[in-house]
């Protein structure tokens, strides 16, 4: 664990907070790579990508702020103070507004939506990727105990061990790095896809599919502050109700987009 990889001087460099800022690098450098086949411009590529960011950051920590209302109680400020270390940061909440500001968008400047979605949708699969890698050397997003091949211990002094009953030493899922072959599993998947003929919008469906789906499996493996919720006499975390949600999503806008562009398949060049 490394939440502090280096100094510049007196100042430290987060391991999560550089792995973000990476994220965002080459997620632009592959939505201007990928931009002809919507056929827009460079500079309608390089304005969407940071409205996605910052949309990706403020959903992030408010969805983490709305699921843990009492860790802010008589310090409200600390709502926005982000800084501390890049912590109390929910991906799943960045993935969702950054979606809603993406398609807001589209539509405000009238661009080929459907096209750009599927364009721009692989730079998520890389962020996921990269960011998550950041989520290990941070120590966050950790999982639960286990005696299986796969597990990891850190530090004494790591998050996993802070007021969480795991015992200091103990083995758990490297969640962190499940989730980041998941990244690279979408990213292979999404490219591959996308090299065959589909409608407008597939490729984006696909990644909502995709992600529900390993977001909803991989959260079996988390660690959490706060007991699972009921739905339908199951037990079920806010995530993985949120993956479900987005699953159905996917299913149902694949089949509309497929009936609204039937016979209009296309393969990127």
């Amino acid at each position: 664990m490394h939440p502090i990889l280096f100094k510049l001087g007196s100042m430290p460099i987060n391991s999560y907070g550089l792995m973000l800022a990476v994220s965002f690098i080459l997620g632009l450098w592959l939505a201007a790579k990928r931009r002809d086949a919507a056929g827009i411009s460079r500079g309608d590529i390089y304005d969407l990508g940071v409205r996605l960011m910052i949309a990706a950051i403020v959903g992030s920590r408010f969805f983490y702020v709305v699921t843990h209302m009492s860790e802010f109680q008589g310090h409200w400020l600390d709502v926005i103070a982000i800084w501390k270390g890049l912590y109390g940061l929910s991906m799943l909440g960045g993935v969702i507004l950054a979606l809603a500001v993406g398609f807001y968008t589209l539509w405000r400047k009238k661009l080929p939506t459907w096209k750009l979605a599927d364009a721009v949708i692989p730079s998520f699969a890389l962020g996921i990727f990269i960011t998550r890698i950041g989520c290990f050397f941070n120590g966050c997003c950790f999982g639960t105990e286990t005696s299986c091949s796969l597990g990891v211990s850190f530090p004494d002094s790591a998050m996993p061990y802070f007021n969480t009953g795991i015992i200091s030493g103990s083995h758990i899922h490297p969640t962190q790095l499940y989730s980041s072959l998941s990244g690279l599993f979408l990213i292979g998947i999404l490219l591959w896809a996308d090299r065959r003929k589909h409608f407008p919008g597939f490729i984006f469906s696909l990644f909502l599919g995709l992600y529900g789906v390993t977001r909803f499996g991989i959260e079996d493996f988390r660690y959490f502050d706060h007991a699972p919720g009921q739905l339908l006499g199951y037990s079920f975390t806010d995530n993985q109700i949120i993956s479900l949600i987005m699953l159905l999503y996917a299913f149902i806008l694949g089949i509309w987009l497929y009936q609204r562009h039937r016979g209009t398949f296309s393969v990127s060049s």
